[in-house]
C-alpha cells in the first residue's frame, strides 16, 4: 500500500479517517432539516451556500449510538459520483500522512462481515485508525434514495417560492 494523506475524525469511541482526496470540505455543525421516510441514519439536509446536501449520521449508520452535538461536531462534505453528501462526525482531529509501513489491509474477518467501506487500517504509535472509503458507505439504492430526496426537496422549495 502507498503513502496516504488522511483526515482523522472520531465516531463516538472509534478513531477513523478518510483519504483526504475524498474530502471536499469540512464545515461546522449547522441545523439539519429533517426529511420524511428516510432511513434513520439519514439525518436530513442542509443548505450549504445554495446547495442542498443530504447528511448521513455515521454513528447511526454503523450502529454506534447517537452523535452528541457540541462545538466539536463537524460535517465532512464529499462528492460521490455527481452528488455532494455530508457525513456527520463527532469531531475532526487532524490531517496526517501514513507511510506504507503504517498501513495494513483489513483482515479477512473484516472483509467477510461485508465491511467493504473499510479501505485499510492505519497505525499511529499505538493507536489504530480505521480508514473508511466514503464512496462505499452507502449502497447504490441508498445513494439513489438520497439523490431523489434532495432533488424533490429542492424542486418543492422552488415551487413553493413561486406560488407564494
Amino acid at each position: 500500500m502507498n503513502e496516504l494523506k488522511a483526515v482523522l475524525f472520531g465516531l463516538n469511541d472509534i478513531a477513523c479517517g478518510v483519504d483526504s482526496s475524498q474530502v471536499h470540505e469540512i464545515v461546522k455543525f449547522q441545523e439539519i432539516s429533517k426529511v420524511p421516510n428516510m432511513p434513520k441514519f439519514i439525518e436530513g439536509m442542509i443548505n450549504l451556500r445554495g446547495k442542498v446536501i443530504p447528511i448521513v449520521n455515521l454513528n447511526r449508520r454503523f450502529e454506534l449510538g447517537e452523535t452528541p452535538i457540541n462545538k466539536k461536531t463537524k460535517i465532512i462534505i464529499t462528492k460521490i459520483d455527481e452528488t455532494f453528501i455530508g457525513f456527520l462526525v463527532n469531531e475532526v482531529s487532524e490531517i496526517t500522512k501514513f507511510s506504507s509501513e503504517n498501513l495494513e489491509e483489513p483482515s479477512e474477518i473484516l472483509r467477510k462481515i461485508n465491511n467493504t467501506y473499510i479501505k485499510c487500517v492505519g497505525i499511529i504509535e499505538e493507536r489504530i485508525i480505521i480508514i473508511l472509503d466514503f464512496a462505499a458507505i452507502l449502497s447504490d439504492n441508498e445513494l439513489k434514495m438520497v439523490n431523489g430526496s434532495t432533488l424533490n426537496s429542492k424542486l418543492n422549495t422552488e415551487e413553493n417560492l413561486v406560488t407564494v
